[in-house]
């Protein structure tokens, strides 16, 4: 049941009879009985429709619309757009361009151009550039919805400093006060990398491995605190290669925009945890593991034992200075007096070793190899005579500590034992830059060499196989008899007849070396012969003559 219209009553009589004078231009609403005023200037809401001066019909009135500060009135000329509406409407348009080449979805555009409106509302615009401003805020409704679009791809797209976008970004985030921006997942990148590196029908079984390793790397911590562009470039590597494809670290910078160097950090920190142990099958397979130290954690307890190990053996040499110094003051043995500086540190090495004082290894080993850099003279007499008389369990002590750390090349004039003469190879020859330290940290151990091998190997892997696809090639060709393909090359000159069998066949056999090279200058000659065309100037059968030995050309 509907609601009784509420009737229209004056205010002065409560008459409800009222008069509308429709002549003048105020439309008056007056009482009959009192002559009371109730409305003037009436608004009317309908729709008015007038014509124009060529005779078209236009709407009267004015629109403001809900986005509008003020009234737009029909033919524009008579109210233009304020410069903050021109602003805005224009960075809409710039908007959808940009959305449109990187393929962005058009509500991404326009919760995009709303934050375009309130970065000019802020006047965040003034004194910057509005392309930075307009992808700032693409980026910023992007990582809202959590798509794979990049800072750098609206840095490739629009040719501008990614460095200079990421201030603008970093300045937007503060001045906009946005708070609840979510962190990028690198999960978000690995189906974006994949289909640029073209795994054809087995692009979702690398991407379902590259995911599972991004899981895998969060959960051992390598995610937190790295960008999310190279913890996706490695898993698409290491899924890659787990798939059987051959991708390169350079075809993974270019697509993933992250340093090369950066890509193989990722891989040596998953490598070092327990997912980064197993095999592909047991990787698949396994569904929970244990997850792993920081990378972080790991790297500082390393750094606390080099520490410490460098403390203990500061420790050690501070006991040995003052061991040095107590036996320089006041010596147990006479005969320490007579000994020079070099004998004495030596002698006071033998007595530590004897009185079970705690030494390191690496203490020995220095001492050691200062003793060994001495002269063969002064060597020969303080290594094996020493200068006073020791029992025989000082002495089969002090010779199972010297067979433990003594050299196994040493030069051919030092005195030598029959086992360590054994072990010593005669086809070595040692020279002056034997002993030179420089010299020796330059050589590469035989564990560097494999490594420097494989990288070289990898890096002119496409190269080697052309190559060697070429010369299958011109085997194949010889065989056959096929020279077409070699003579492609040489379209522009006269085809001409080869030297006739029976002609090349006169010449008689050519002798050539182990290595394939002609034994002679005949031999050289006739191979030249038999592998040129005939030519018209050439009296071929003088040049028998000369060939068959008359001339004795050997």
């Amino acid at each position: 049941m509907s609601r009784p219209r509420k009737e229209r009553k004056c205010k002065n009589c409560q008459h409800t009879q009222f008069d509308i004078n429709r002549y003048t231009a105020a439309q008056d609403v007056t009482c009959i009985r009192c002559g009371t005023v109730l409305e003037e200037n009436p608004i009317v809401s309908e729709v008015q429709f007038g014509e124009s001066s060529s005779g078209a019909a236009i709407l009267q009135g004015a629109m403001v619309g809900a986005d509008q500060s003020r009234a737009t009135y029909a033919g524009g000329r008579q109210n233009p757009l304020d410069s903050k509406e021109q602003t805005l409407s224009t960075g809409k348009r710039r908007i959808k361009k940009i959305a449109a080449s990187l393929k962005i979805p058009d509500y991404i555009a326009d919760a995009a151009a709303e934050w375009f409106r309130l970065a000019l509302t802020l006047n965040f615009v003034q004194g910057r550039r509005s392309h930075n401003v307009l992808a700032t805020c693409l980026y910023v409704a992007c990582r809202k919805e959590r798509t794979h679009h990049m800072l750098i791809d609206f840095s490739s797209r629009l040719q501008i400093s990614v460095y200079s976008l990421g201030a603008t970004f970093l300045k937007m985030v503060k001045a906009l006060h946005i708070t609840s921006l979510p962190l990028a997942d690198p999960s978000l990148f690995i189906q974006h990398f994949v289909e640029k590196l073209d795994f054809k029908d087995k692009a979702t079984k690398v991407a379902k491995d590259a995911v599972k390793l991004a899981h895998r790397m969060a959960a051992d911590w390598i995610h937190e605190g790295r960008r999310p562009a190279g913890i996706a470039g490695a898993c698409v590597l290491l899924a890659a290669r787990m798939n059987n494809f051959r991708r390169s670290h350079a075809e993974i910078v270019a697509v993933s925009h992250v340093g090369e160097e950066t890509l193989q950090r990722r891989l040596n920190e998953f490598k070092r945890t327990k997912a980064g142990q197993l095999s592909i099958k047991s990787f698949r397979e396994v569904e929970h593991l244990e997850s792993s130290n920081p990378p972080s954690f790991e790297k500082n307890r390393a750094m606390e034992l080099k520490i410490a190990r460098k403390l203990q053996q500061q420790q050690q040499q501070d006991k040995f200075e003052d061991l040095t110094k107590i036996t320089e003051s006041d010596p147990e043995d006479p005969s320490l007096k007579k000994l020079d500086k070099d004998e004495l540190q030596k002698q006071i090495l033998l007595n530590t070793i004897l009185s079970d004082i705690t030494i390191t290894t690496d203490t020995l080993n220095e001492q050691m190899d200062r003793i060994l850099k001495m002269k063969k003279t002064s060597l020969e007499n303080s290594l094996y005579k020493t200068p006073y008389e020791l029992s025989n369990s000082e002495e089969s002590d002090l010779d199972k500590i010297w067979n433990m750390n003594r050299p196994r090349n040493l030069v051919k004039n030092l005195p030598k034992t029959d086992d360590i003469l054994q072990k010593v190879s005669s086809e070595i020859e040692l020279n002056s830059d034997d002993d030179d330290d420089v010299v020796l940290e330059s050589k590469l151990t035989e564990e560097e060499v494999a490594i420097k091998e494989r990288i070289w190997t990898g890096l002119n892997h496409d190269y080697m196989v052309e190559q060697e696809k070429k010369r299958l090639k011109m085997e194949a060709d010889e065989l056959t008899g096929n020279t077409s393909s070699a003579s492609n090359g040489n379209r522009r000159k006269k085809n001409k007849s080869s030297l006739p069998p029976e002609l090349r066949n006169d010449f008689g056999d050519i002798e050539l070396d182990e290595d394939g090279t002609p034994r002679s200058a005949a031999d050289s000659a006739k191979r030249y012969i038999a592998k040129t065309s005939v030519s018209k100037k050439i009296n071929y059968d003088s040049l028998k003559g000369l060939l068959g030995g008359g001339m004795g050309l050997n």
